[in-house]
């Protein structure tokens, strides 16, 4: 039933609208304001904190300088150590084709382990007497001249 019926405007007010007029007051002079004085002001804060951090980094470069010089010493005295086992490793690779050839096993194996070819047979050098030298040395010719 009141689904139907058309909406009934509500009442407004019947107060007219009343225009205030506004109270004429002496106009305040303004202030020239410089428009550069803002541009100018962050310029100078600018170069400013540009200027603390330079002397920052400087600072720091001047920190690094005896750290720099102390690893250049190091890097001397490594490379003269790589040069010197430079030698070293050169030996070692002239030897490592003697000690793993196969055909000179027996003999690398024997002259580190000091120990001899059981088939090998032993050899041992006597002195000879001086009658025996004698008689296998040919005489001499000085000997056939003063005959």
């Amino acid at each position: 039933m009141y689904a139907l019926k058309p909406p009934t405007p509500t009442p407004q007010s019947a107060r007219p609208l009343r225009v205030v007029p506004k109270a004429r007051a002496k106009a305040k002079p303004r202030r020239k304001t410089k428009p550069y004085r803002a541009i100018a002001c962050e310029t100078v804060a600018k170069i400013t904190v540009n200027a603390v951090l330079s002397i920052a980094a400087i600072g720091a470069l001047f920190q690094l300088l005896p750290y720099r010089s102390s690893q250049e010493i190091k890097l001397q005295e490594l490379q003269a150590a790589v040069k010197s086992t430079g030698s070293r490793v050169q030996q070692v690779q002239s030897k490592f084709s003697y000690y793993f050839d196969p055909s000179q096993a027996r003999e690398s194996m024997q002259e580190l382990t000091g120990r001899i070819d059981p088939q090998r047979r032993q050899i041992v050098w006597k002195a000879p007497a001086p009658a025996a030298v004698k008689a296998l040395n040919p005489p001499n010719v000085s000997d056939r001249a003063g005959n």
